[in-house]
Order: structure tokens, then C-alpha cells, then sequence
């Protein structure tokens, strides 16, 4: 774990909805698998003192990407940054999702900003195993990645959209119970990252057809060294933090799955 300022490369949407923010930091880069996260200091000002978590969305040699959208006033200020402002950014932190299945078939399901660090798991475990299916829900179209994006992923992506205009209209859950039926269950494994209430949905799904898998538990995350305890996670084993024994957690080690 490592505590630099780096200087910003690239700062630009890449659609409606997200940006896509690039900067260059060999020990932040080092080793770092699909799952963990950054914690940045965006502003050092009343009002903003608090980090901001982000997921690693790729990693360029030593060059660090980071997809984000608008959910706050740090966001807000994240997107006026240029080239050559800097930023203070501690990491790699936490715990990442499992590369290895041991054969098994891998299903990531992903919305909002649960999808930028499951790309980043599907171009690493595709060079590894092209059986993989990854499932995209968003709002509407506004939110669909650009096809360059994309590019780097080896095998199915399928989205579904609230509203329709792109993919299948409905909850990308939906899509999830269709994969599910179509060959057996037991063969796939899923991994699942994006807002609370879709993940839950996602678990209760995966309970239903007897399938195990991993979500990663987004909680806000103040300090990312497990000090301050404001983003525990409800476990079989009492409450853990998500930035240090998470944020990816087994369905099985959480309190409702079964």
C-alpha cells in the first residue's frame, strides 16, 4: 500500500454518463488484480475531506484508468481536473475477486459504477478462459460503454436497459435467470458488483439455482485502511470491513444469502 501524488494524463468522457480518468504511477500499478480499489483526495478543503474510493477499470504498464460518473460534489470537482493537476491517491487496497474457477464458467453482472471493475475482470480472465458471459444493466442507453471499451472483452456481453432503448428492457437480473436456464446452473460461477438492491437480487437468484459466486460490497469508504469502521459488511462471522476484508466477499460468507 502506497500513498503518492500523481499527475493527471487524461481526464474526458468517454459517454453520457462516465469519465474516464488516466494517470501514471509504477507502485500503484504493481500486482494489482480485478476487484481492489483506489482511495483519491480530490479537494484538502472544508467540505471535502474525505477520500473517494474508486476501482481499478484498467491497467497500461504503469498508466492506472479510472472510470467514474457523477455521484457527489467530489465527482463533480474530479471532472474539472486537466492534465498536469495532481491528485493524492492511496492504494492498491482490498480484497479482489478470484481468478481462478477451476473450470467453471464465469457470469459477471455489473451496473453503474459496479461495471468498471468487472471489465477489468473480464479482459484478465479472458486471456485465461473465454467462457464468460458478462451482463450489463444500466438506465438507458445514455450509460452504454462505447464499443472501444469494449474491446478488449472475450466473450458475450449482453445488456438490458430500464427503459428499453438498448439491449433487453427490463433488470439485467432478467438476463441473469436466462443464462441460468439455459445450460446447468452448477457449471457457472458469478461474480457481481453494482448497486445494493441489483446485487441482492443477483444473490437471491444464485441461492434459487444452488450457484455460488462473489459480490463486491461497495460501502463508502473514508479512510480504506479498516480505522475508521464506517463501511462494515454484515458476515456470518460478525461485521468486516469492506476495505480491508473486502470488498469482495463470498455469497456464502454474507448474512442473508443462506
Amino acid at each position: 500500500m502506497f500513498d503518492e501524488t500523481v499527475s493527471i494524463l487524461e481526464n474526458k468522457k468517454v459517454n453520457h454518463e462516465y469519465y474516464k480518468l488516466v494517470f501514471s504511477s509504477k507502485r500503484l500499478s504493481a500486482g494489482v488484480t480485478a476487484g481492489q480499489f483506489l482511495n483519491i483526495q480530490i479537494e484538502n478543503h472544508e467540505g471535502l475531506l474525505l477520500r473517494r474510493p474508486f476501482s481499478y477499470y484498467r491497467i497500461r504498464g504503469q498508466k492506472i484508468e479510472i472510470l467514474y460518473e457523477i455521484l457527489g460534489r467530489g465527482t463533480a470537482l474530479l471532472t474539472e481536473k486537466r492534465p498536469g493537476h495532481t491528485l493524492k491517491v492511496l492504494g492498491p487496497l482490498g480484497r479482489a475477486f478470484t481468478r481462478d474457477l477451476k473450470g467453471k464458467k464465469r457470469i459477471l453482472i455489473g451496473g453503474g459504477v459496479g461495471v468498471p471493475p468487472l471489465l477489468f475482470l473480464a479482459e484478465a480472465a479472458g486471456k485465461e478462459s473465454p467462457a464468460l458471459s458478462f451482463l450489463i444493466g444500466c438506465k438507458s442507453k445514455t450509460e452504454v460503454l462505447p464499443k472501444a471499451e469494449l474491446a478488449g472483452v472475450k466473450g458475450e456481453i449482453l445488456y438490458a436497459t430500464n427503459d428499453g432503448s438498448y439491449g433487453k428492457k427490463g433488470f439485467v437480473t432478467a438476463l441473469f435467470e436466462n443464462l441460468l436456464k439455459r445450460e446447468d446452473p452448477k457449471t457457472f460461477f458469478i461474480q457481481t458488483c453494482g448497486p445494493h438492491a441489483m446485487m441482492a437480487a443477483v444473490m437471491k437468484i444464485a441461492k434459487k439455482f444452488a450457484v455460488a459466486g462473489e459480490a463486491s460490497i461497495d460501502e463508502r469508504m473514508a479512510c480504506g485502511v479498516g480505522a475508521c469502521l464506517g463501511c462494515v459488511v454484515e458476515t456470518k462471522e460478525g461485521f468486516k470491513t469492506s476495505c480491508v476484508e473486502g470488498p469482495v466477499f463470498s455469497f456464502q460468507e454474507l448474512v442473508g444469502y443462506a
